[in-house]
């Protein structure tokens, strides 16, 4: 994997790869902020209101004129989370036309791109008082849609009981509470705290001819539009184990067709640790694949959930349990899940499940490689993280690690929430 040139100018950096053999260049820019209440969810809205029109073009559908104009450029915005980091992004990607001059193409590209994150005053364009107070409404109905998909809403519960009192146990789009008390003028006061004082990384990868004089206009465009300031340092997000081991159980009820057990691991391991890889290991031989082995014995075997996976929290070092059961199977599903772990904790591994979590996770990390908006995540997580991995060098990691590390990193992990989700009459 080759590795990210850079370019740096107080809290704006510009991150380059060339590629030549991807058939689009992607562009993207990516402000982050540490999560607080107070701002949450204005900031929530923002990427979802930037394609509905800025100064120069007003409207959604002047935006998607000027995208057919460059032959078919995709600009798009997306509201991400990691740890409690907001990650509020706007990218391009821009064809490899051959019959068109490049410079011309990728500047005016690069142009729209920042339009759409830049160019924006207070009542004109997606600021609006009108178009706001239908973006309200919109991201209203996003909150509750988040709700009726009871399997995420269960584990983003369980994951902000596990990480309560920090910024990761935050949601992602924000309180439903809060809007009611925003309007166009709130909203373009937190647009503008948003650029004075989130860190911006943007990213260029793909076949560019003269990559160096692209990253450097766009870092012009960058500082001139958020200005100087250092970044603040990237706080470390990973949850230390629990000295007491004692868990927290918590029930909430819910118009669920099935019920929801969920658990909360902390592994006091993340991203940039050394045992990362013997834990992602851990992680896939656990829950992750369809070999694993709460799939194959709480599902396949014993049939006591319909859905049954484990998921790894890069940041904090969560390691999280889902599953979908009929609310009478929660003690017996809760006794084979621990058993897994006590087997993994006992060195209990057969040699086929570590070829195919090998395999497995060798396939999930080498299709990243062949995506240019996956390679800009990699390295976007190795910012937040504080750890740069290259993905060659960790699968090489992982193809070493032994069972005996396998149970080492179990033995460390305890429970720290058991949350469930259920109907009221059938608690």
């Amino acid at each position: 994997m080759d590795s990210f040139q850079k370019l740096s100018a107080g809290r704006c950096h510009v991150h380059m790869l060339p590629h030549a053999g991807f058939r689009t260049k992607e562009v993207s820019i990516r402000l982050h902020v540490r999560m607080d209440a107070q701002h949450l969810t204005a900031y929530a809205l923002l990427p979802h209101m930037w394609m509905n029109g800025t100064d120069k073009f007003p409207s959604t559908r002047s935006l998607t004129t000027a995208c057919d104009d460059l032959y078919g450029t995709s600009v798009r915005t997306s509201l991400g989370k990691r740890g409690g980091y907001h990650i509020l992004e706007v990218s391009a990607s821009i064809p490899d036309v051959s019959f068109v001059e490049e410079g011309s193409l990728v500047e005016r590209a690069v142009d729209l791109l920042c339009d759409v994150l830049f160019d924006h005053s207070e009542g004109h364009g997606c600021f609006d008082d009108a178009l706001v107070q239908r973006e309200l409404d919109l991201h209203r109905r996003r909150i509750e849609a988040a709700r009726d998909e009871k399997m995420s809403f269960a584990l983003q519960r369980c994951f902000a009981i596990a990480c309560e009192g920090t910024p990761a146990a935050l949601p992602r789009l924000g309180f439903a509470e809060e809007l009611p008390k925003l309007d166009a003028a709130r909203v373009f006061a937190a647009y503008e705290e948003l650029l004075h004082h989130a860190e911006a990384h943007a990213y260029i990868v793909g076949p560019f001819a003269d990559f160096e004089s692209v990253g450097s206009a766009l870092l012009q465009r960058l500082t001139e539009k958020m200005g100087g300031g250092s970044g603040a340092l990237i706080e470390r997000e990973v949850l230390p184990r629990l000295e007491n081991r004692s868990v927290r159980e918590v029930t909430e009820y819910d118009d669920v067709h099935q019920s929801q057990l969920d658990l909360a691991y902390r592994t006091g391991i993340g991203y940039a640790d050394p045992e990362y890889p013997q834990l992602l290991m851990m992680n896939g031989i656990f829950g992750g694949f369809a070999h694993s082995k709460l799939f194959i014995h709480v599902r396949e075997r014993n049939s006591l959930a319909y859905t049954v996976w484990s998921h790894l929290d890069q940041t904090t070092g969560m390691l999280a349990v889902m599953t979908g059961i009929s609310p009478e199977k929660r003690a017996q599903a809760l006794t084979i899940i621990e058993q897994q772990l006590d087997d993994i904790r006992n060195g209990k591994i057969a040699d086929e499940e570590l070829a195919y979590t090998y395999r497995s996770l060798c396939n999930q990390y080498t299709v990243l490689l062949d995506q240019p908006a996956a390679l800009a995540n990699w390295h976007h997580q190795g910012i937040l993280c504080g750890r740069q991995r290259d993905i060659d060098e960790l699968l090489i990691d992982l193809e070493r690690v032994t069972r005996d590390e396998i149970a080492k990193v179990a033995q460390a992990i305890e429970m720290s929430t058991l949350y469930f989700l259920t109907r009221k009459d059938e608690a």
